[in-house]
């Protein structure tokens, strides 16, 4: 539910925005101006930098079919006069080559030479690892950078003269695991992957996140090293386990090795066998090893696209073999560029820039072709399955890949480590709620879109993913639950003025880091002064005793928030204990409170401590007459400490008993989406993505700057948490609850 938001008032508004974007674009809209002429050194020609392997392990399997394709899109081009500019008056384009050598150091080479020949534009570098030494080169000088195929993710993001018809693995792989899992049901897989390419370990990252999303056990993760030949051991380990898939992530030389070593060492049919695109040519030097393997790619040759079957006869009739994937991908290339010089109505390299920059719905061989924010390739790819020795639709289908968004959202939680179960999956179900519900309110082509990154449950692992969220060109980013995380990495967005947005944290006064950050959680030195209020007015102690983590921000806020008013309230702090944060034995610290016989014991830790904490309270005996308050105590957490909460208080941000506008329809649909009820962390994070969201809509744009200044005013919105405000310094102004453990649930404290 989007409370209080007209759908249509959303819908047009973000309408604007996408028609307008202001924020993710790699420049501001360009106007062609139509008297614009082509600069007189032309000389009756566009030249355009060539630079694939023509030499070396790669020239077969990608250079040699890249440059026939282009090849066969310039006599083209060439002879139709391509959209008004490709005239005998004006010139034809003509490539200037140079190879590439299937080496970084060669495409640095390549690149550096046709920068100094001054062409406008370049086409060509399709491994992954080379183009990121490669065409930063171009990027320095304004040249524009144009792979057809390598699709590691987010390497466009490199700059904003670099652009990429291949489909990045973070759209295809997905959509392959997905469409795959939804047809075949498989609960256990092992993955293989060359751990020393960029393409490979980046398609492996998406599969393995995307599998681990869907619940699916992985059973290994093997690697390989480029120009390895032998992959016995291996394919032997991954045989012994038994795994329902096999998913194979590597370079076009290794990948018919791979699928001849497993079958000769007997894997099973029982084992479905699922390669990152693979081409016909890999399928025919596999032999038949190849059979029954499915993969997901950006066009076959039998495709219905406009123009993709006169393509292949006239690649058919020129190079006497049918067109490789890659060949049909330059040849997309160049047509799309073609178009983007005759918008222009120039070769300035920063006029064609802005020009391929605006390319949307453009009809080529691969279907219409956008470009997103970033400069990276959106169609629609297809999942195929090697029947006969040849490449059909899977199971007479073909999936569709969800395209990139030109509303992309980075999502930095913890998938990984000790905070994953205690915060990170529900924090990240929250936010696929919220943006589902989002979603259904917007059509397809302009969905809200998560670029996730996993936090790892530590301050170095946030700092990375936030890190590569902004590499990424992201307008915000919503996460990071852990406070002491968050100060280490939510100043790399506020340096790069990219909206932060975490739906958890509550140490005092992060939010004062900087003006692009915002926090949805209650600070502890809001909720924390409530809370003791409420408790001393109904319980009337006198004498007290804390118990903190020293080592956790978090921990020692909210200590620090609650010392501050039990003394406001005169109320007497007999002891305040500390621990460390990963400490397992309480034990000297709750004897000693034990002891001095407090009214009431104060708990300030993050869930893992928590728990042990209640447990060996209750195993010490700590009376009832002692009262337990641990802010921010969860159902989860009850659950796992068990009778030892019981008669517990807590203040929290959100309750499932309140009846805020949408909360127990968010409680419905979480509890049939998940299985599970809500906790507080899902909550907050489904809250978030819609006050960013609502923000957004206001705005008109995806700028930063401009969600920021939407953000700030943000007063008295609708939502589960309430109606909900920030304050001038970024942080969350709505109402607290106080709750009480009763029979194992958590009960309004009255």
């Amino acid at each position: 539910m989007y409370q209080k938001i007209a759908t249509f008032a959303f819908v047009f508004a973000i309408v604007a925005l996408v028609v307008g974007l202001s924020g993710c674009e790699k420049m501001a809209p360009m106007v062609p101006d139509a008297k614009t002429e082509m600069p007189e050194m032309m000389e009756g020609t566009i030249p355009i930098g060539i630079a694939v392997a023509l030499t070396g392990e790669y020239a077969d399997p990608y250079g040699l079919p890249m440059k026939r394709g282009l090849e066969l899109a310039r006599e083209e081009i060439n002879m139709h006069s391509h959209a008004h500019i490709m005239t005998h008056d004006h010139g034809n384009i003509m490539f200037i080559e140079v190879d590439a050598q299937s080496t970084a150091a060669g495409g640095v080479a390549a690149v550096q030479q046709l920068v100094d020949q001054g062409v406008p534009a370049i086409i060509g570098i399709g491994i992954s690892s080379h183009l990121k030494e490669a065409f930063p080169i171009a990027q320095e000088n304004g040249v524009v950078a144009f792979s057809p195929i390598s699709s590691a993710a987010g390497l466009s993001s490199l700059g904003d003269y670099i652009f990429r018809t291949g489909l990045a693995t973070n759209v295809i792989m997905p959509g392959m695991v997905t469409a795959t899992h939804q047809q075949l049901g498989y609960t256990k897989v092992a993955t293989i992957y060359d751990a020393a390419d960029a393409y490979a370990t980046s398609s492996n990252e998406e599969i393995v996140k995307t599998l681990e999303a869907s619940g699916i056990e992985i059973l290994a993760q093997e690697t390989v090293q480029t120009g390895d030949t032998d992959f016995s051991t291996q394919l032997t380990n991954i045989v012994d386990l038994a795994p329902d898939a096999l998913f194979v992530s590597t370079l076009a030389p290794q990948i018919p090795l791979i699928l001849k070593q497993g079958h000769t060492l007997g894997i099973p049919d029982a084992t479905q066998v699922i390669v990152a695109e693979l081409s016909s040519a890999e399928i025919q030097k596999a032999e038949g090893a190849a059979e029954g393997v499915i993969t997901a790619v950006g066009w076959i040759s039998a495709s219905t696209a406009p123009g993709s079957q006169a393509f292949v006869q006239n690649y058919q009739a020129k190079y006497g073999m049918e067109p490789e994937l890659w060949a049909a991908q330059a040849y997309a290339t160049l047509h799309i560029l073609a178009n983007a010089i005759a918008n222009a109505q120039s070769a300035d390299p920063a006029a064609i820039r802005d020009a391929l920059a605006q390319t949307m719905d453009f009809p080529t061989i691969l279907g219409n072709f956008s470009f997103d924010p970033n400069g990276e390739a959106v169609y629609d790819p297809i999942v195929l399955m090697v029947k006969d020795g040849e490449l059909h639709a899977f199971e007479a289908t073909a999936p569709q890949v969800p395209a990139a968004s030109a509303i992309p959202i980075g999502v930095a939680v913890s998938l990984t480590g000790q905070y994953a179960d205690a915060y990170g999956i529900e924090m990240q179900q929250g936010f696929e709620l919220a943006r589902e519900e989002i979603n259904r309110t917007l059509p397809p082509s302009m969905q809200l879109t998560f670029k996730t990154e996993d936090a790892q449950s530590t301050a170095e692992g946030t700092t990375a993913a936030v890190q590569k969220l902004v590499d990424q060109g992201v307008p915000a980013i919503v996460g990071v639950a852990i406070s002491t995380h968050l100060k280490e990495a939510f100043p790399v967005a506020q340096e790069n003025g990219v909206v932060a947005f975490s739906s958890v944290s509550s140490a005092a006064g992060l939010s004062a880091l900087g003006d692009y950050i915002f926090r949805a959680g209650l600070a502890v030195d809001r909720m924390n002064p409530s809370g003791v209020m409420t408790t001393h007015e109904k319980l009337g102690y006198t004498k007290v005793a804390t118990i903190y983590d020293a080592a956790d921000t978090y921990a020692t806020s909210s200590n620090e928030e609650i010392v501050k008013a039990l003394e406001s309230g005169s109320v007497e702090i007999l002891t305040q204990e500390t621990f460390q944060t990963g400490d397992t034995d309480f034990t000297a610290q709750l004897t000693n409170i034990m002891e001095m016989a407090p009214d009431a014991l104060f708990v300030g830790a993050l869930s893992g401590e928590m728990t042990q904490i209640i447990i060996q309270a209750g195993e010490l005996g700590i009376p009832d007459t002692i009262q337990l308050i641990v802010p921010d105590l969860t159902a989860t957490e009850i659950q796992q400490v068990g009778a030892a909460a019981e008669g517990a208080i807590t203040f929290v941000g959100w309750s499932d008993m309140a009846d805020t506008p949408g909360n127990q329809a968010f409680i419905q649909n979480y509890q049939a989406t998940y299985g599970t009820m809500p906790g507080p962390w899902a909550a907050q994070s489904y809250a978030t993505l819609h006050i960013l969201a609502h923000a957004m809509m206001q705005a008109q744009s995806t700028d930063a700057a401009a969600i920021r200044d939407v953000l700030a005013q943000t007063m008295d919105f609708p939502t589960i948490l309430g109606d909900f405000s920030f304050d001038p310094n970024g942080e969350a102004v709505y109402n607290s609850v106080a709750l009480i453990i009763k029979d194992g649930e958590l009960q309004a404290f009255e």
